[in-house]
């Protein structure tokens, strides 16, 4: 024994016990392999249905900026960013880049480049919903 190291008697690892372990390793994945194709055939697992969002409790935690930005998304249905800030001329570019991203992360509207220009547009979905709740006011 040289400087406090001990041999670790343990383990006695032979060569044999490992290819014992392995083969017995790979003898056990193909029996789960032949009995899960045996015992799975002609099933098909069920859909996961897609979970119910609720628009409306989101929409709830939006901030004052983040919600008439929203609501003006609402009216327009889509619209660059051009657009944007020209209506929204008193929040400075950042601030107004900043809380579109922040509806944009939260699925309400989708960004996308069509011809050089940032365009945004109402969620297809979220759209439908205020659609067809009649106590939000969409301009015409």
């Amino acid at each position: 024994m040289r400087y406090g190291v001990r041999p670790c008697l343990m383990w006695d690892v032979r060569v044999e016990n490992l290819v014992v372990v392995g083969g017995a390793l790979a003898v056990g994945l193909v029996i789960g392999f032949i009995l899960g194709s045996v015992l799975g055939k002609g099933k098909t697992p069920a859909p996961v249905p897609a979970p119910v969002r609720n628009w409306w409790e989101e929409r709830k935690t939006l901030t004052g900026t983040q919600l008439q930005l929203l609501q003006y998304m609402e009216a327009k249905r889509s619209a660059s960013i051009a657009e944007i800030q020209e209506k929204f001329s008193f929040i400075p570019d950042r601030e107004l880049y900043y809380r579109l991203e922040q509806i944009c992360l939260m699925d309400f509207v989708a960004r996308e480049r069509r011809d050089g220009d940032v365009i945004y547009t109402l969620n297809p979905e979220y759209s439908e919903m205020v659609e067809d709740d009649k106590t939000v006011m969409l301009d015409s």
